[in-house]
């Protein structure tokens, strides 16, 4: 389980790493490389990114969450529920963002802020979740 969990962990980095990145460097690089095209293949990164952070955040949240429900709220609670509610709110972002983007193609995001405005903070949001989550699963691995 410590392989797959490393496994995951490395994955998830990455992602968050490369999403981190691009978001950065690709206006820069807009005249050089079909950024749109970049984009579209870290979209289908991140969907499986997501969804390997929301399925281990759900499995944290359960694990910390399913005791009392009278005990003190703790670190751990507080840090399981945020990274899990947090994981899912991106992942509702993306995937409507993503969704309307594959129906609609590349076209639909002229002059449409909206769009824009949830790409950033998805773009902005997910490295950071994502990679949390990560090295969470590198330092379970680890301690296993």
């Amino acid at each position: 389980m410590a392989g797959l969990k490393k496994l995951g962990a490395v994955y998830l980095v990455g992602v968050a790493v490369a999403v981190a990145v691009w978001f950065i460097v690709n206006p820069l690089l807009a005249d050089a490389v079909d950024v749109a095209a970049v984009w579209l293949g870290l979209d289908v990164l991140m969907a499986v990114s997501l969804a390997i952070a929301l399925a281990a955040n759900a499995v944290r949240k359960r694990v910390e969450c399913g005791g009392d429900p009278a005990a003190a709220v703790t670190r751990r609670y507080l840090e399981a529920n945020v990274a899990f509610y947090l994981t899912a709110a991106v992942t509702i972002l993306f995937l409507h963002n993503w969704f309307s983007l594959l129906a609609e193609g590349t076209d639909s995001l002229d002059g449409n802020h909206q769009a824009w405005v949830i790409w950033a903070a998805v773009d902005t949001v997910l490295p950071i979740i994502v990679g949390i989550t990560g090295c969470r699963l590198w330092r379970e691995a680890s301690a296993d």
